[in-house]
Formats: C-alpha cells, sequence, structure tokens
C-alpha cells in the first residue's frame, strides 16, 4: 500500500512509483514489498539495515535492476519483469536518470580531476553545453575543479558523488551513501551535500533517490522510507530531528509505520 497522501492534489505527479516491489534472484533475495514513490524536487532516502537492499532499490529507480515482483515505474515506464506484458527489458531515455559512483559498477578514475570526471559525465549523457564549473558551484566543488579525485576528503567525495548523478540535466538521480568511495563521511557531510542536493533538484524540478543505511541522518531528505523492520526500528529510535513527511514503506512483515 502507498501512503495516503499520494492522492493528495497539491502535490505534483511522481515521477517514481514503486509498489511492492521485490527483487530477487538464484536464492538472492534483496529488497522485498518496498513502496514508495518520488516526485519532482523531492530528494528521498531508501534506509535498509542490509546496505545491499537499499543500493540494489536505487539501482532498479535507474532502471539498472528489474524487480522480480509488484511493480515499479519511472515516468510511466514498467521496469518490473512480472509487471509487464513485453519480454524485452524495458529503458529508461538516455539522459533521464544518472548515476553517482557505485564501486564494481560505475566506478570512477581516480586520477581525473573534479571537472574532467563531470564533463565525461555530461558528455556521456548527451550533454555538451553545461558550463561545468558554473555546475560544480551548486554543489561546492568550484574551488575542488582542479583536483585529482585521488586527494579528495569524504565530504568532498560525497557531493562528487551527488554531482554526477546529476550532471547532465538529469531529472532523477540516484547514488549510495553507503559506497567505499564515500567512507569517512560525517553526518555533518551528509547532512550539507543533502542540503545541496535539495537545493538543486527544487531549483530544476529534478528529484533523487539516495540509498543509506545511516538512519541518524533522516532529516536531510525530503521523504524517508525504510526497507526492512530493522530499518525503521532504528528510525524509530534515531535522536535526529524526524521530518513531518517520514513515510511508510511495506516489507515482508508487513507495513511499517516509521
Amino acid at each position: 500500500m502507498l501512503p495516503n497522501d499520494m492522492f493528495h492534489t497539491d502535490e505534483p505527479s511522481p515521477i517514481v512509483v514503486a509498489r511492492d516491489a521485490s527483487y530477487g534472484a538464484a536464492g538472492y533475495r534483496s529488497f522485498e514489498f518496498a513502496s514508495f514513490e518520488v516526485c519532482p524536487g523531492d530528494v528521498v532516502a531508501l534506509v535498509s539495515v542490509d546496505t545491499a537492499a537499499s543500493r540494489d532499490a536505487v539501482l532498479a529507480c535507474a532502471g539498472l535492476v528489474h524487480p522480480t515482483s509488484g511493480s515499479l515505474a519511472v515516468d510511466g515506464v514498467e521496469l518490473a519483469r512480472r509487471a509487464r506484458r513485453s519480454l524485452r527489458a524495458p529503458s529508461l531515455p538516455r539522459g533521464f536518470a544518472g548515476v553517482g559512483v557505485f564501486t564494481g559498477l560505475f566506478d570512477v578514475d581516480v586520477a581525473l580531476t573534479v571537472e574532467q570526471a563531470v564533463a565525461r559525465e555530461c558528455a556521456y549523457r548527451g550533454d555538451r553545453s553545461t558550463d561545468v564549473l558554473d555546475y560544480l558551484s551548486a554543489f561546492g566543488l568550484a574551488t575542488h575543479a582542479d583536483r585529482t579525485l585521488a586527494v579528495l576528503d569524504p565530504a568532498a567525495r560525497a557531493r562528487l558523488s551527488a554531482a554526477l548523478a546529476c550532471a547532465g540535466g538529469v531529472r532523477l538521480a540516484t547514488f549510495d551513501l553507503n559506497d567505499p568511495f564515500l567512507d569517512g563521511a560525517s553526518l555533518a557531510d551528509i547532512r550539507e551535500t543533502m542540503g545541496l542536493l535539495r537545493a538543486y533538484c527544487a531549483e530544476r524540478g529534478a528529484c533523487a533517490v539516495v540509498a543509506t543505511g545511516e538512519t541518524d541522518a533522516c532529516d536531510a531528505f525530503t521523504r524517508v522510507y525504510p526497507l526492512d523492520i530493522d530499518a525503521a526500528e532504528r528510525l524509530r529510535r534515531s535522536r535526529a530531528p524526524r521530518p513531518a513527511h517520514l513515510k511508510m514503506a511495506s516489507t515482508d512483515e508487513g507495513e511499517v509505520d516509521a
């Protein structure tokens, strides 16, 4: 079941809608019975204690993992295997969704400078008109433009992953705060990065879906969806201020009110 307020008319139409989406293959079980939505301007956290579950769910939103049951629609395109009639795997339009750093899947060349890495990502997504230095300023990276990725501190790496996910004017940005590339990033670093990302998405009508296992930073997001019972319990116990828009997520053990 989706949150009841998805039917309010004062919200824009969601870009991402998941209904009881699950993913598993060859004995591997990842996220299960996940229901959430993402609207323009949103920066949504998918939270799981098993960090692979939120990582897979975020990759599914980018069209890179196809749920094996339930429904996951992105911009009206149904991505779940068993929810669609066609046997052909669907794909999102080029440049619609962007990804940040996913080690082992979407790695970055640490010998590149920040400007080179972002410029290459923009070009890959078909955007050659963006002023990269101006774009980097939106993520607090303009002064890091000529630094190689190898020397960036964790805070700058977190902002870079967000910048790479949004590069090219995508409508949907996806990245993983659990990724080893971001090791060492503090709660303050995460909150700062999410604040910059929220400002960027609000200005451009884009949205972002972020994987995390960090429950103490839930106040940094516009919506938070726990993907499992343990994550929901940790969110309840978290000392961090909780946003009024903290949503519910469904799990295999029933609905969880975070």
